[in-house]
């Protein structure tokens, strides 16, 4: 559960997203008492062999400045007191040494800048940000680097029905109960038939059942394309954050893919959250 966070990491490389991500972590933070961990990850520059030590040593000394600069930008929480932050360095590919860093440092939330790239099949989130939505085994909240303010109170939970989306439902209105958000519960549905009906409405009398959440709506709709689906509900309801479920196939590998980044262009200026949907470490 979120409320229950006690660690969140970072990955930094001092861009404006970064500190978009910062802002973001901050406000999550400072709700439920969490520590901040900074992390910079120096790629080596081996084409420069004959000087590499004095270039670490160059790049090592620049982070710490820029590591301290952002310590120095996050805010209080609501008691007033300063949120705490530490930093960390490491040397290496980004990819590999963030999801390390996730295991040793017992992070339990990944808040990250989400940079597009042109002409890439990841063009939405950026290499480094994709592979960790689809690599980490903890949750990851992407922010894109257009944002400006922070802002939970609109919520869109996907669903495609699948074993774990009650659980990463009751997820999100742990979330959601921090900052009294709305949560809007979507499945867009190729075609209205009875199996699509039975589900939806199972979904929804659990949740009633279960006293989930009381600022909870369910929304059925019918499209040809999935993608067009939410694009259209996240302008239409103003949502300000999407919750998605990561299955080992589901839509946020699909998301990645280059043919649908211009119909989900929606999403560079909304965050993301991933939930883990099936069980693999995660345990948050």
């Amino acid at each position: 559960m979120i409320s229950s966070v006690k660690r969140i990491l970072i990955p930094t490389d001092f861009s404006e997203c970064s500190k978009n991500a910062l802002k973001y972590a901050s406000a999550i933070a400072g709700a439920v008492g969490a520590r901040i961990t900074l992390l910079h990850v120096i790629d080596p520059p081996f084409n420069f062999p004959s000087n590499i030590d004095g270039v670490l040593d160059y790049l090592q000394e620049n982070a710490e400045q820029h590591l301290e600069k952002m310590k120095e930008s996050v805010t209080q929480n609501k008691s007033g007191e300063k949120i705490k932050v530490d930093s960390k360095i490491r040397i290496g590919k980004p990819v590999s040494q963030i999801l390390e860093a996730i295991d040793d440092l017992n992070i339990d939330l990944v808040t990250l800048g989400s940079a597009t790239e042109n002409s890439s099949r990841k063009a939405l989130f950026g290499s480094v940000s994709t592979d960790i939505l689809l690599k980490s085994h903890k949750p990851v909240l992407a922010i894109p680097e257009n944002i400006t303010s922070v802002d939970f109170s609109n919520i869109l939970f996907t669903t495609n029905f699948r074993h774990n989306d009650m659980r990463n439902l009751e997820k999100t209105a742990d979330f959601a109960s921090l900052f009294d958000s709305d949560i809007h519960v979507l499945h867009v549905s190729e075609k209205s038939d009875l199996s699509t009906d039975i589900k939806f409405r199972g979904l929804k009398e659990l949740t009633a059942e279960k006293e989930v959440y009381k600022k909870v709506e369910f929304h059925l709709k019918t499209g040809k394309d999935f993608f067009d689906g939410i694009s259209d509900f996240v302008k239409e309801y103003s949502i300000s954050m999407i919750v998605m479920n990561r299955y080992k196939k589901s839509i946020v590998g699909m998301l990645m893919e280059k043919n649908h980044t211009k119909q989900m262009s929606i999403y560079t200026t909304v965050p993301i959250l991933v939930f883990i949907g099936d069980k693999e470490k995660e345990t948050s």
